[in-house]
């Protein structure tokens, strides 16, 4: 995905004005490149992260995870399903942990989404 978009960025009119114009190479890294190529791949990042959690809480919930003195929520919520009806926090703490991961995962994708560069305001 980077290397997709860092070529599309090189290969882009404004940058190659740019390079008429004399600008050097940091300041075409910097003012050029890296403002095309880092919103997405951090978007790309971030709205991989629930998706990575829940498969690794999937994981630990299926006793395939990290062994016992590490907490994972996976764990966590198969060992305390049969406290669900006495203790429903127990289950709802680690369920509630990872809904919230997801909702700011992609509220902070959002938040990069519409950041705009400096120099376009």
């Amino acid at each position: 995905h980077t290397a997709a978009l860092y070529a599309q960025e090189k290969a882009a009119p404004h940058l190659a004005a740019a390079v008429a114009l004399g600008a050097d190479r940091a300041h075409l890294l910097r003012r050029h490149v890296l403002p095309g190529v880092l919103p997405p791949v951090v978007r790309h990042a971030l709205l991989r992260i629930p998706a990575i959690a829940l498969a690794l809480a999937s994981l630990g919930f299926l006793g395939l995870g990290t062994q016992a003195p590490a907490p994972e929520w996976g764990r966590m919520l198969s060992e305390n399903m049969p406290y669900a009806e006495r203790a429903p926090w127990a289950v709802l703490a680690p369920a509630v942990a990872l809904a919230l991961l997801g909702a700011l995962a992609v509220l902070t994708s959002a938040a990069v989404r519409g950041r705009t560069p400096a120099g376009l305001k």
